[in-house]
């Protein structure tokens, strides 16, 4: 259990999240500034602006200010420097990185800002490093709490992709010519289609018993919509489930197989298919 779980972390740290929509990014920066601007002016946290002497108006300008100048900083990192540096999927190693960056750039114009504004005494390196920590503590809720909600989101979306591709393999769909669904039926149960002139035969099993169904269409057509499947062209009039051969015995034309399920049955295998054949079983070694 321990190494799984030091597995998954490690699998977690490697995970790359996508930044390379246009969408996603203003997104972040639109999330991240506007509830740093509601936070600090609701909750005033780590004992900012707790002076009486300074009016409420001049701290809401103030903050106003600051989180524009940061709206800005951040634009300039996701439209201009990520594109410059190729850092569209970045994975949670490099966007602690990246926000650091961020955090940099943010706090060098905040310090200048403080700077024109104030026109303090304090030296400009400890300035500097108050203001860091400053950004550092008021963004990086906001900004962590969006690429969380993004990574998860997207595996969520993975998930979904996993399930739907898992369920299109474990089901077959029959069309007609017309493109309309005519028999949706589990790939196991599916054994062999029989070319019928302008018709297919498809037989199939239900309730353990084999079932015929008459489908306008043709053996060519369906090789091409079943060509994800186990279900392949064998000859000229049939198609078999590669999955369902239970015997394969050589003739002047080629083989012949008997499938489960349908051991009446004897299925022609022509010379130009066994290869493909060989491909997906054993049968024919």
């Amino acid at each position: 259990m321990h190494s799984s779980i030091i597995y998954n972390i490690h699998n977690l740290k490697n995970q790359k999240i996508d930044f390379s929509s246009t969408n996603r990014r203003f997104s972040l920066v639109f999330f991240t500034t506007v509830s740093a601007f509601v936070f600090l002016n609701f909750f005033q946290p780590f004992g900012l602006y707790y002076d009486e002497n300074i009016p409420a108006q001049e701290v809401f300008v103030e903050l106003f200010m600051a989180m524009t100048l940061v709206f800005v900083v951040l634009i300039i990192s996701q439209f201009v420097l990520r594109p410059v540096f190729k850092a569209d999927k970045l994975t949670i190693t490099g966007l602690v990185g990246w926000f650091f960056i961020e955090a940099i750039l943010a706090s060098v114009l905040w310090t200048f800002l403080d700077i024109l504004i104030k026109n303090g005494t304090q030296p400009i390196i400890f300035l500097w490093l108050e203001n860091l920590a400053a950004y550092s503590l008021i963004m990086v809720l906001p900004y962590f709490l969006f690429l969380t909600y993004t990574y998860f989101r997207d595996a969520l979306s993975a998930t979904k992709e996993k399930e739907q591709v898992l369920i299109f393999q474990q089901y077959i769909v029959i069309k007609d010519e017309a493109g309309v669904d005519k028999l949706v039926v589990d790939v196991q149960n599916l054994i062999y289609i029989k070319s019928a002139d302008n018709y297919v035969e498809v037989y199939y099993t239900e309730n353990n018993m084999l079932t015929k169904i008459l489908v306008r269409n043709t053996i060519k057509k369906l090789e091409k919509d079943l060509s994800d499947t186990p279900v392949i062209r064998c000859h000229r009039s049939y198609m078999i489930n590669s999955k369902k051969i239970e015997s394969a015995k050589k003739t002047t034309a080629g083989f012949d197989v008997k499938l489960q399920r349908a051991p009446e049955s004897t299925i022609p295998v022509s010379r130009s298919y066994v290869s493909e054949l060989k491909k997906q079983t054993t049968s024919f070694n």
